[in-house]
């Protein structure tokens, strides 16, 4: 199990559009992918979980990856966050 934390740059936050966005790309890995905020775990392949967080513009996440391509699928989730606008 991997862990990265990574702070939101998004003006509006994590609604819809960048969480639908991410969660695309999270479907293209095989591993198990949660992220965690406010003590809150949820499936990161979900938007509906990934909603129900509430993530503002300069909230810090965690993104946590296990399975046979965490160590891929982590770097490219976490690259993907940082250019999402």
């Amino acid at each position: 199990m991997l862990k990265k934390k990574l702070k939101i740059n998004l003006l509006n936050g994590f609604h819809i559009r960048p969480a639908t966005k991410f969660v695309k790309e999270t479907k293209k890995f095989f591993c198990d992918i949660k992220i965690k905020f406010n003590n809150k775990i949820v499936d990161a392949k979900s938007l509906f979980k990934i909603q129900t967080l509430g993530i503002n513009n300069g909230d810090i996440i965690t993104i946590i990856t296990k399975g046979k391509d965490e160590i891929i699928a982590l770097k490219h989730l976490s690259n993907f966050i940082n250019l999402l606008k």
